[in-house]
């Protein structure tokens, strides 16, 4: 690991190292589980497994792309809430609320954090980071980054810097590629331009920040750091260190790359137990562009042909007869030993069987129902979204903050900070929610104003207090 000095920042070379050590002990494996590239597979196999070991026909199970893609759906399936709370006022305004959702709204962030969940769950962690032009936009944007291309740095548990390392451009005959590294921190964000190969940073060359329309250092007009580090979930049995997540594949490739072969002979043995005939050369008829030459010849058989058809037959003593082949299937041995292997796969990643159709039957399952049979798959997400809130809040926060000071939104107020409501997967529906409360206002157990809190979670304090004096003066 590259050494550091407590209070200042990585060079470009000493995080281009950091990262790299990384990627060869941790990124690359996951990349290649969730890519199921056959290449890169075989590159980060272990010695001894199915993909280190030779064959020509190998298939891949994406089960590593369905646990991630699972586990963002779980994640964020249902749209979170986001409301503007001002500390000095304990509540928010109608118009700062529709300034926050127009700046989310245009830059996409709903699927811009179903990505970064995917990305989290393959590899343990991912950076969401805000880039603005005063020229070219009316608000800020925000970019979703792996993992694998940028390095996190803390001092005190807190995220310090974040250095980004994005492909410019790549010369696929020289092997060069030019990459701009960005290092975000408080008040600020420096960059510079490098050109190396696939695994060395190289020179630095000034000239292309020109080109890109970047500038080497810019003060940012907020003292925010308009980046975040998110893990997916702690601690890693990799990288035990506080600034790296675990990824949902950690400690599953060899339960993967078993998969992959139960798969692959199940596959060989339906390609092996075609139905064939086996013929005598002499039943073969002679191809008819060689019926007249002398010595070799070259047959075929046509087993489609229900016409009769003249057969280039030997002398006395050929035994006249055909013989059908096909070797048994062992669907049965092959469809167990699957499922046993997805499910140990499924339980060590942290979820359910139910959460990927398996044990379903076609039956529609009400919300209590769903929560029981998904317990496990509802404990992983809901230690999940404990990761996600707090960096998600504070960045969105210096979104906000940015877009008032970039673009004078008098909407917006110094103490107005985004408050995000991360939603629960198995929410009840709500006939059984307006149940719920009904029971217990009749047992006198919960407020009006609590209940209205149930039925519309979301709503602000002014909100509530609103919808609560209407139904007292209804009666």
């Amino acid at each position: 690991m590259a050494e550091k000095n407590m209070l200042e920042a990585l060079t470009p070379q000493a995080a281009w190292a950091e990262l790299q050590e990384r990627s060869r002990g941790y990124y690359d494996g996951y990349q290649a589980a969730f890519s199921g590239e056959h290449g890169a597979l075989a590159r980060t196999a272990f010695p001894g497994s199915f993909w280190k070991r030779g064959g020509k026909v190998k298939l891949h199970v994406p089960v590593a792309a369905d646990i991630a893609a699972t586990g963002a759906s779980l994640l964020f399936g249902r749209e979170p809430r986001f409301s503007i709370y001002d500390a000095s006022l304990g509540d928010t305004e109608e118009g700062s609320q529709g300034r926050l959702e127009e700046i989310l709204r245009g830059a996409g962030l709903i699927q811009k954090l179903h990505e970064a969940a995917e990305l989290g769950a393959a590899l343990g962690d991912v950076f969401l980071k805000c880039r603005y032009d005063r020229e070219g936009l009316d608000r800020p944007d925000i970019q979703v980054v792996a993992g694998s291309d940028a390095l996190p740095e803390y001092r005190l548990g807190k995220l310090a810097y974040a250095h980004f390392f994005s492909v410019v451009k790549r010369e696929r005959q020289t092997g060069r590629v030019w990459r701009l590294y960005e290092r975000y921190e408080p008040g600020c964000i420096r960059a510079a331009a490098y050109c190396g190969d696939g695994s060395q940073l190289g020179q630095e060359c000034p000239g292309m920040l020109a080109e890109l329309g970047v500038e080497a250092e810019a003060e940012t007009p907020v003292k925010e750091l308009l980046a975040a580090h998110i893990v997916n979930m702690k601690p890693s049995r990799v990288w035990p260190d506080e600034d790296k997540g675990r990824s949902d594949l950690e400690g599953l490739r060899d339960l993967m790359d078993s998969l992959d072969e139960v798969y692959t002979s199940w596959l060989r043995d339906i390609r092996l137990a075609k139905s064939r005939l086996i013929v005598p050369a002499e039943f073969l008829r002679r191809n008819p562009s060689e019926l007249f030459r002398e010595g070799s010849y070259t047959y075929d058989f046509d087993e489609d042909v229900e016409t009769l058809v003249a057969l280039d037959i030997g002398g006395d003593g050929v035994e006249m007869k055909i013989t059908p082949s096909q070797f048994a299937i062992r669907a049965q041995e092959h469809a167990s030993t699957f499922e046993s292997t997805l499910r140990t796969i499924l339980s060590m990643a942290g979820y359910s069987p139910q959460s990927f159709g398996l044990d379903i039957e076609g039956n529609a399952q009400s919300g209590t129902a769903r929560r029981l049979m998904e317990r496990k798959s509802l404990a992983t997400n809901a230690k999940k979204q404990s990761y996600w809130q707090g960096p998600l809040e504070a960045f969105l926060t210096a979104v906000l903050r940015l877009d008032r000071a970039l673009y004078g939104n008098d909407q917006l107020h110094d103490d107005d900070s985004v408050r995000v409501e991360l939603r629960d997967p198995a929410e009840s529906d709500p006939n059984e929610l307006a149940g719920t409360v009904q029971l217990l206002r009749q047992a006198r157990a919960a407020s009006l104003e609590t209940a209205v809190r149930m039925l519309h979670p979301g709503w602000t304090e002014a909100r509530v207090r609103e919808e609560k004096e209407k139904i007292e003066k209804q009666g």
